[in-house]
């Protein structure tokens, strides 16, 4: 029995009603120009279309009729243009091509096809697959070498392996990095079973020539999703377990260790902790020589002077030598974070006398320095030092003016109760403040905030007028001056919904929706409907042409 067609979700009428004839005319030119068509959801299609510029088309159909968004001029405007009827015509012709018996159609068997096959004609097969997939064929010859056909691994055959799987030749793109992690992945694989086969010395070598080639080709691959790295984790794994499960000689491998770790990769960062074992009390002090000839090599230059400093720092943890952290850290105090870095070393030691001291002289260098500041304030409290803590915050908000620090400034003296003081001095400072330049602007918008928080409304509103307000700040007045300040909250609202229609996009159209809606409410709540009507009537007809907006007005119920 003859299958019953799909019933679209919208037709070409539909489309034809959205855009008008001159654009559904023109979309039907752009057939051939759709790419990338996808529905990952019911109601929303997604695709690009080829013109002038690559544009971003999204279609979304429902109970509440067809709309549509693209990012080009047109489009932006919030009219449904061309190319998104050249989708709304391709989804279509897709959605109404899908064949409709394929559920009743039993799926062939491969497997039993593959196995009912004679072994030299799977050879010739996968022969032949491999040559046209270098995936494939990479696969394949690494579980070659990792048998070599029962004799054992081809350990050379593997290494071999590695330079031509791993060394890359230019850019990749995210495409290309995508086929380079799986590359890593199956040599992550291979060195797996070798490991567990007890070829740590093998693996020892492999990994780390693997990591050298991936850490130097990772500067010219786009890994912006991390699928390298990943993958490469496993390596990093298989290096440390190889090395403590065949000890090398601890020399060579701290050698080695430090000559990787100054080859400065933006990763892998190999940790000195991980290889403790093996190279034990030996190795550590061959590689903290070698470490201490690097720097005083290198005293006085630039060059990974951060990486040197790490370096020891990490040197100083694994013998736990709290004195050398400190000293290590010390060698670089061009920023606040490093003296709080002493302080929370020398605290965890129980040397808390000396850390607060360190705290005390970064914070005077650097009193911007938040988490400086909350290190010494967290300690002036505990010791109830409340004068202190106060000073602390002052100064910060002094520099720094914000409402966090504001209430914090305000916290701190009650402790010592001299709340109303500093409630007025801190006003006292933002309206100096707001007054110059350039601070000005961010002075104003702090004090609003202030005046907000402390529900001083008229003082905020008077201040918002003066200074200058943003749009967040004034509808944050309009809604707690509803009912003081009704005609003009109501403005507010207008105003800012018209800001965003011209912006145009379907979230700004949303968003100029929910201020109308909320418009309307206040203004039937305060006795201004009226007024509302005649601005919103004065939108309408400004912006009537704005489909898009149309639709988002009617999910509202305003029209």
């Amino acid at each position: 029995m003859e299958a019953m067609p799909v019933r679209p979700p919208f037709t070409e009428q539909d489309l034809l009603d959205a855009a008008g004839n001159k654009s559904y005319g023109r979309g039907e030119g752009y057939l051939d120009a759709v790419a990338n068509l996808t529905e990952e959801e019911p109601g929303y299609v997604t695709a690009v279309v080829y013109g002038n510029d690559t544009y971003a088309v999204v279609l979304e159909y429902g109970a509440d009729g067809l709309t549509g968004d693209c990012d080009c001029p047109y489009g932006e405007q919030g009219y449904f243009c061309k190319h998104c009827v050249a989708v709304g015509l391709a989804f279509l012709r897709s959605a109404t091509a899908r064949p409709v018996e394929a559920a009743e159609t039993a799926a062939f068997d491969l497997r039993a096809y593959l196995a009912s096959l004679d072994p030299h004609e799977l050879v010739d097969l996968l022969d032949e697959a491999a040559r046209s997939d270098p995936d494939l064929r990479r696969r394949l010859t690494l579980r070659a070498a990792r048998t070599d056909c029962g004799a054992g691994p081809d350990i050379t055959s593997i290494r071999e392996h590695l330079g031509r799987a791993l060394r890359t030749y230019g850019y990749l793109d995210r495409r290309g990095a995508h086929a380079y992690a799986e590359a890593v992945a199956d040599v992550s694989e291979t060195l797996r079973e070798l490991h567990e086969g007890g070829h740590h010395t093998a693996v020892m070598d492999l990994s780390g020539r693997a990591l050298a080639l991936i850490g130097s080709a990772l500067g010219e691959i786009d890994d912006s999703d991390g699928g390298i790295t990943d993958e490469g984790e496993v390596l990093v794994e298989l290096h440390a377990e190889a090395c403590a499960a065949a000890p090398p000689d601890p020399a060579e491998l701290a050698d080695w260790l430090l000559a990787f770790q100054l080859a400065n990769h933006d990763w892998p960062e190999l940790a000195l902790r991980d290889y403790t074992e093996p190279l034990g009390e030996t190795g550590i002090t061959h590689y903290a020589a070698r470490l201490r000839a690097v720097q005083e090599d290198r005293a006085g230059r630039d060059d990974h002077r951060w990486l040197i400093q790490h370096l020891r720092e990490d040197l100083a943890k694994v013998r736990e030598d709290t004195d050398a952290q400190v000293e290590a850290l010390a060698d670089n105090l061009t920023h606040g974070y490093a003296y709080l870095r002493i302080a929370e070393v020398l605290t965890a030691a129980d040397r808390k006398d000396e850390a607060l001291s360190w705290a005390e002289r970064g914070f005077a260098e650097y009193p911007n320095e938040s988490r400086l500041a909350d290190h010494l304030t967290q300690r002036y409290s505990a010791a109830g030092r409340h004068a202190d803590t106060l000073k602390i915050r002052w100064e910060q908000f002094r520099h720094q003016p914000s409402v966090a620090l504001h209430n914090q400034v305000l916290e701190a003296a009650r402790a010592i109760g001299e709340l109303d003081h500093y409630r007025a001095e801190t006003l006292r400072l933002l309206r100096e403040a707001a007054g110059e330049t350039p601070t000005g602007t961010w002075a104003a918008r702090v004090l609003i905030d202030v005046l907000l928080a402390e529900e001083h409304f008229d003082q905020a509103w008077k201040a918002a007028e003066t200074l200058g307000a943003n749009r967040d700040q004034w509808l944050r007045l309009a809604e707690v001056c509803q009912t003081t300040r009704p005609a003009e909250a109501l403005a507010i609202y207008v105003r800012e919904a018209a800001a965003l229609i011209k912006t145009m996009g379907n979230d700004a159209y949303a968003r100029a929706a929910d201020l109308l809606a909320r418009a309307r409410e206040m203004s039937r709540a305060t006795g201004h409907e009226p007024e509302w009507q005649e601005h919103f009537t004065k939108l309408r007809t400004e912006h009537h042409r704005k489909r898009n907006l149309t639709t988002q007005l009617t999910r509202r119920g305003l029209i």
